[in-house]
């Protein structure tokens, strides 16, 4: 039974491994050269002040590689399911070939149970070494962004767990609508919906946000004014933000302030200001020769004109209220999730079983 369910199953998977193997050698070819550049470069960067134009160098480099490894971390998985899950038991029932199984000694349970433990375990080989190998070629890149959960669903090990969920969800409604191509569009729409509730509501309730309280900043640069809201580290993943006064009230969220959620001032020609959703400035500010929209203001008509509105903000007394899940969960999380999705790929695979058994003529 072993054997006839591998010879099945055989094209499907060589194609899958020959399109895996192709990204291999791509990855393998590039990366020790790209992870040198940023051992040697990105990475001590700092030391000379320089990051933003260092790191905006290094996002430019195989561009066109790393936009198509990451649509093909997230289309890898679904196509798993639709190509190698949806056909398993629907095509035999199209065909009507597994009344000819079904009559041998081979009984429904162990042909069912085989032919789909076949497709798991080579579900799961061939996307093991698909995101093993674009995460090892990707990390640098992660590393630059100082982003860690950017890219959570396209790493490590959450795409092996949501593949092998793709192809018992693919089998399981194989089974029930007896349709090879209506199975197929039932496990994209079945997939999708799926990846969007964990994203949305499983993953950010797995652990419970941490909370940090801070005073509000701003930064007043050549193109305007920016506030400096966010996660305390750079790679922590940022659940809510927002801005409040000293009484609750919410006056601004994710990273801005007023109705168009951008922070903003109102100065005048006078130096008179209003502070957008808050209140009039009891300071006035600097204005600079030509008034206030004049062009290309120096460094110090800049520093002056960023503490006499942060002397505004400090007379609100703002907070920043974030709250994060830090870097240091990010693992915790992959494997939860990825437990999650290998749990109910279990739970799948079993109502498919027992449909086969119980609920086919």
């Amino acid at each position: 039974m072993t054997w006839l369910a591998w010879r099945q199953l055989r094209t499907q998977a060589a194609v899958a491994a020959l399109g895996v193997i192709g990204i291999l050698v791509a990855l393998v070819a590039t990366g020790p050269h790209l992870r040198n550049i940023y051992d040697t470069v990105v990475a001590p960067c700092a030391a000379h002040g320089d990051c933003l134009s260092v790191t905006a160098a290094f996002q430019a480099r195989e561009s066109q590689l790393r936009h198509l490894c990451s649509a093909l971390m997230l289309l890898a998985p679904v196509l798993f399911g639709v190509f190698l899950g949806a056909p398993l038991v629907a095509r035999e029932l199209e065909t009507g070939t597994y009344r000819l199984a079904w009559t041998q000694s081979v009984t429904r349970t162990r042909w069912i149970a085989t032919r789909l433990a076949l497709v798991v375990l080579a579900t799961a080989v061939l996307m093991g070494l698909l995101s093993t190998a674009v995460t090892w070629w990707q990390r640098p890149f992660d590393l630059a962004n100082s982003a860690l959960y950017i890219n959570f669903a396209q790493r490590d090990l959450v795409p092996v767990a949501y593949a092998v969920f793709a192809v018992a969800l693919g089998a399981l409604l194989g089974a029930i609508v007896r349709r090879t191509l209506v199975a197929m569009a039932a496990t994209i729409v079945g997939y999708v919906g799926s990846l969007y509730l964990a994203a949305s509501y499983v993953r950010p309730a797995i652990f419970e946000p941490l909370r940090s309280i801070t005073p509000f900043r701003i930064q007043v640069l050549i193109g305007g004014v920016q506030t400096t809201i966010g996660p305390p580290q750079a790679n922590d993943w940022v659940n809510s933000d927002e801005i409040v006064t000293t009484t609750g009230r919410v006056v601004g969220q994710h990273g801005g302030i007023g109705p168009n959620g951008s922070i903003g001032f109102n100065v005048n020609n006078d130096g008179t200001a209003i502070f957008n959703g808050v209140g009039r400035c009891p300071n006035r500010v600097p204005v600079p020769p030509g008034g206030i929209r004049a062009p290309n203001p120096t460094h110090a008509q800049a520093q002056a004109t960023q503490v006499a509105l942060q002397h505004c903000v400090d007379s609100f007394h703002l907070r920043e209220v974030v709250t994060f899940q830090p870097a240091s969960r990010y693992w915790p999380l992959q494997w939860t999730e990825a437990t999650i999705f290998v749990g109910l790929a279990f739970a799948l695979g079993a109502v498919c079983v027992w449909w086969v058994r119980r609920r086919l003529p």
